[in-house]
């Protein structure tokens, strides 16, 4: 089965997942919208997704993309991820949830929440100041789920 991670990274903790997740499958591709704004999705069986989430919300890049290749997506095996800071569980599912259209959601035959990291290295001021005041850290902090990528993969194989 000929697989894609398609991605969307702000800082490059996406990135960082999807890498982790191609290295436990055999023989796919990850492809960053940023460099490949429209990747043919038809050439693949299996598609992961992945953005990350800030402020409770999904990149435009993987919105604009999850609409403009809707049809094609729900005729995949497809996989679903996000990378935020959300400590509650709820509200990680709920962000996990909300991050692509709910047809895409429904379908996936897997799911996960991978958690993130705070880069403050990379952060902009107002970044730098709204993690400050909301997170209560002014440190770079990992809290990459492991353990739930590795189920995660699991699910894909």
């Amino acid at each position: 089965m000929k697989t894609a991670i398609i991605y969307t990274s702000k800082h490059g903790t996406t990135a960082k997942v999807a890498q982790m997740i191609a290295e436990r499958l055999n023989q796919v591709l990850t492809i960053d919208l940023k460099k490949d704004k429209h990747p043919d999705v038809n050439s693949y069986d299996g598609i992961i997704l992945g953005t990350s989430i800030y402020a409770g919300t999904s990149s435009k890049a993987m919105q604009r993309f999850c609409k403009e290749n809707l049809e094609t997506l729900k005729q995949k095996r497809l996989a679903l991820f996000v990378c935020g800071m959300e400590l509650d569980v709820t509200k990680q599912q709920q962000e996990l949830a909300n991050a692509y259209p709910q047809e895409l959601y429904g379908y996936a035959v897997s799911k996960c929440f991978a958690g993130g990291k705070f880069q403050f290295e990379k952060m902009n001021f107002f970044e730098r100041a709204i993690i400050k005041r909301i997170a209560k850290t002014d440190k770079s902090v990992s809290q990459i789920r492991e353990k739930d990528i590795e189920k995660f993969v699991a699910d894909i194989r």
